[in-house]
């Protein structure tokens, strides 16, 4: 009998789209539809669709992904055999589906896949679609982590964002969430909002830091194309944040967080020692994850299916030795594809240096930066040989103290890192390995 090597098997997230809103707010550049302006159908239609991918994915014969432009060779994918820690309910506001939904909907992951005891199942939640009894649903549900999209404790500031909730609309929420035994919530807050001033952010920051929170995540307000901001913006009526003022309200961020217990760990969140979203982590950290839903994007690794299934006794299932096996191991290669109603769209098969890419400017937004033994262990090259022909492009940066290598006693570089100073400019620097 052929078993799975649960200390070996592949880590995967889950992301599920839910792309139905009560108001669309005027600066939201994500894909999502107001529900009042949808047919009465199409919430039960797209569920449906939910988990018919869900089952698409988890099949125990795997799925194929065929790169239609460059005629690549399919890749296949055996998720049956990777273990899920994380499920992400993102949107749109998923909090507008019933409970029953997430219930359904967490079986089937559960009946498709193997999930971890310990799964982080999150769902973004808005303060006007919560109230007590819907969050105890949601416990019993089990979902186990909150993200409530707060923004502001500014009222005038929320009416300006077009939000269809109150400042104490967000704090009841919260409250209510502890009350039905949601032991890891998390905030999200807005900042460099037109208007509103650095007094302002920094009592929202109190004020949020009061509740206590698990996890905070702050964002820089950005005006989107094909967003009512942007038209408003194009047409003078709406005020851009300058950039002083949006820096400085960052760094009073991270100062007041980081005095307040808080761990700032990634370029925009902050979280307790131990709260760290394992989810979002996936993303800066270049491990897999499965998206769901239409406009929800996946990324996963095509691998050699010989190292995945061990025999009981911990020989290699072929019957091949373990050495000859890893000496003909093929380097690991990312795919990217996008699903819409139910079918892959926009699929991309990373080439070596897309790979390599894409884990150094992610890992860079980590606050610890990008573990060059992590690097070679993956890439099977150091870093920086894989990036030789533009290494001196960042000696301006090293120079000037945007970026920062940690050395051992020996003076061999372990690890490289932006520097506070460096995350302002940060998207200059990560521009080097694109």
């Amino acid at each position: 009998m052929t078993m799975i090597n649960k200390e070996r098997a592949p880590r995967l997230g889950i992301y599920l789209h839910i792309p139905f809103c009560v108001r669309r707010c005027p600066y939201c550049g994500f894909y999502s539809q107001v529900l009042e302006e949808t047919s009465s159908r199409l919430p039960k239609e797209y569920r449906q669709r939910l988990l018919a991918s869900i089952r698409h994915y988890g099949d125990p014969q795997g799925f194929r992904v065929a790169d239609e432009e460059s005629k690549q060779q399919e890749a296949g994918f055996f998720l049956r055999e990777h273990q899920v820690d994380s499920i992400f309910f993102g949107g749109g506001t998923p909090t507008l589906l019933p409970a029953s939904a997430f219930a359904e909907i967490l079986a089937a992951i559960r009946e498709n896949f193997r999930v971890s005891a310990d799964c982080e199942i999150t769902t973004e939640a808005n303060p006007g679609t919560i109230d007590r009894e819907k969050l105890r649903e949601l416990r019993q549900a089990g979902v186990n982590r909150l993200s409530i999209g707060v923004q502001s404790f500014a009222d005038p500031v929320l009416k300006t964002l077009g939000r269809i909730h109150t400042a104490a609309q967000a704090e009841e929420a919260f409250y209510a969430a502890r009350e039905a035994g949601f032991d890891n919530i998390n905030l999200d807050l807005m900042f460099a909002i037109s208007g509103q001033s650095r007094g302002q952010w920094a009592q929202t920051l109190e004020k949020a830091i009061a509740l206590a929170p698990d996890h905070l995540s702050f964002y820089s307000l950005q005006i989107e194309e094909g967003t009512p901001y942007y038209r408003d913006w194009e047409a003078g009526k709406l005020r851009e944040t300058d950039d002083v003022t949006d820096r400085a309200m960052y760094h009073d961020a991270i100062r007041i967080l980081e005095e307040n217990g808080y761990r700032h760990y990634e370029i925009s969140n902050a979280a307790k020692p131990g709260f760290e979203c394992r989810h979002n982590l996936k993303y800066w950290q270049g491990e897999e994850y499965l998206g769901i839903g239409d406009s929800a994007a996946s990324y996963l690794l095509r691998r050699d299916q010989t190292l995945r299934s061990e025999q009981s006794a911990g020989e290699p299932a072929t019957g091949l030795p373990v050495a000859e096996l890893e000496k003909n191991r093929p380097v690991l290669r990312g795919v990217r594809f996008t699903e819409w109603q139910g079918t892959l769209t926009d699929v991309h098969f990373n080439s070596e240096f897309d790979d390599w890419s894409e884990y150094a400017f992610t890992a860079l937004r980590l606050r610890q930066g990008l573990d060059y033994g992590s690097f070679r262990g993956r890439f099977g090259i150091g870093f920086r040989e894989a990036f030789a022909d533009r290494w001196g492009e960042l000696d301006e940066f090293f120079a000037a103290g945007y970026l920062k290598q940690y050395v051992t006693i020996e003076g061999q570089p372990t690890r490289l890192v932006l520097t506070e100073a460096g995350i302002d400019i940060s998207n200059r620097i990560m521009a080097v390995f694109v």
